[in-house]
């Protein structure tokens, strides 16, 4: 009995190992698979021997916690009881088949070691294409809205799917020491598929409402972000107006002055109405003309409403944008809001300080986006550990999490490279984008 209970083991693992190596690659290392299989073997030996089905639970979750941590991507939780699960479907078809052509028993199935190998091979070969394809639709239709989803929902779908691959194995193994006729053997296979593929659907279903949920958050906000951009524009162009209007009028006083030789008047009066107003309005088309090398709308408006904003409050700012920026691979609803986050934070700051100067620098490095914002600031005794933690600030109540939510939204990428360091008294935000 050991001998059926060790051989049923490494054909479990041996499964399961084919499907992590499936859904997974090349995301893991061929170093890793062996752990699988040995984890899976021992794990699986225990839930036979000890004739625990309940025992499955910790055989699925210690090795899809194991995999999280070797892809360092939450959603791959998924993989190891999704491909359990159609490894049963799959196994539980071909021995019914066998059942109707040879009249071959679950009962003498399980007791034919050859018979456990020889259907073990055929799960392996059909499953395999199957989770390829699943592996391809996943990728293209599901990841991007899982890397977006709160962990409680997905630690619900999680449990589900654990439920689900425990349920199916309780229907499966239920006829396991009876004689059932084809038609009872039938049903038990048709309970197995119908109850899978009605909680794939419930899942699916969730994951589009989330789908749609996000996409229509991400048009709201795009809408707000263009919204805001247009007043800047048009706010802009008031100055440029007004400065025209007002133009004839500097002229004829400054023509008064000359005139009338009051030069001493003359420079006061150019000193302290005409200089700043050169000043100001040369600052903010430097700002709209530096951002001119940005092809993306979205970018561009959130950079041009917080640049403004902050040459608006008499931070001094310096834009420096050497190379066209025509795309970003990060979704734009993050990216607006990691550079809304980084440039309150930068302008709040700073003009906690004597002289604000808020510096901005977006450019590429061979195929890479390069930003940096750097601020002066004061120094209240914080790390940038603690920075990076919720709740904590020097702000008072409502604070304190900013950091922590794009902490959040730039860990979902594996091409995006960021740190936060002080150097030379400046406040130093960088993200590299891939």
């Amino acid at each position: 009995m050991i001998t059926i209970y060790l051989i049923s083991s490494i054909c479990c693992a041996m499964m399961l190992t084919c499907d992590v190596f499936i859904l997974t690659h090349p995301h893991l290392s061929i170093k890793k698979y062996p752990i699988f299989f040995l984890l899976f073997s021992v794990l699986f030996f225990i839930q036979y021997y000890s004739n625990s089905s309940p025992f499955l639970f910790v055989s699925l979750a210690v090795n899809s916690i194991l995999l999280v941590k070797f892809t360092r991507q939450l959603y791959s939780f998924f993989y190891i009881p999704l491909g359990y699960m159609i490894n049963c479907i799959i196994l539980n078809l071909f021995v019914f088949a066998a059942n109707i052509s040879w009249g071959l028993s679950i009962k003498k199935f399980n007791a034919d070691i050859f018979l456990m190998i020889q259907f073990m091979i055929y799960t392996i070969a059909a499953s395999c294409p199957v989770l390829y394809l699943v592996r391809r639709l996943f990728r293209k239709y599901l990841i991007s809205t899982l890397e977006k989803m709160s962990k409680k929902l997905l630690t619900l779908i999680a449990l589900t799917l654990f439920l689900c691959a425990f349920m199916i194995l309780t229907m499966a193994s239920f006829f396991d020491t009876l004689e059932i006729t084809h038609r009872e053997f039938f049903f038990m296979v048709s309970s197995i598929v119908l109850f899978f593929l009605f909680t794939a659907s419930l899942i699916l279903i969730v994951l589009h409402t989330v789908k749609e949920n996000y996409e229509a958050r991400k048009k709201v906000e795009y809408l707000e972000n263009l919204n805001e951009y247009t007043k800047n524009l048009e706010m802009v162009y008031n100055n440029l107006r007004s400065f025209r209007h007002d133009y004839i009028n500097i002229m004829t006083s400054l023509a008064a002055y000359i005139d009338e030789k009051r030069y001493e008047e003359l420079a006061a009066f150019f000193h302290e109405h005409i200089l700043p107003m050169q000043e100001n309005l040369t600052q903010k088309n430097a700002a709209l003309n530096n951002l001119l090398h940005i092809r993306l709308l979205e970018l561009k408006s959130i950079l041009y409403t917080k640049l403004l904003l902050a040459v608006n409050q008499d931070i001094e700012v310096h834009i420096d944008i050497p190379d066209d920026i025509d795309s970003v691979h990060m979704d734009p609803v993050d990216l607006t809001r990691m550079l809304g986050i980084y440039l309150d934070n930068a302008i709040e700051a700073c003009l906690e300080t004597e002289h604000p100067v808020l510096n901005l620098h977006l450019g590429k490095m061979n195929q890479d986006v390069v930003l940096i914002i750097s601020n002066t600031f004061i120094d209240k005794g914080l790390s940038i550990a603690q920075m990076y933690k919720k709740d904590v600030t020097t702000k008072g109540d409502g604070h304190g999490i900013g950091l922590y939510n794009v902490s959040g939204i730039l860990n979902r990428y594996d091409n995006i490279y960021h740190e936060i360091f002080i150097e030379d008294g400046l406040f130093i935000q960088k993200v590299q984008i891939s």
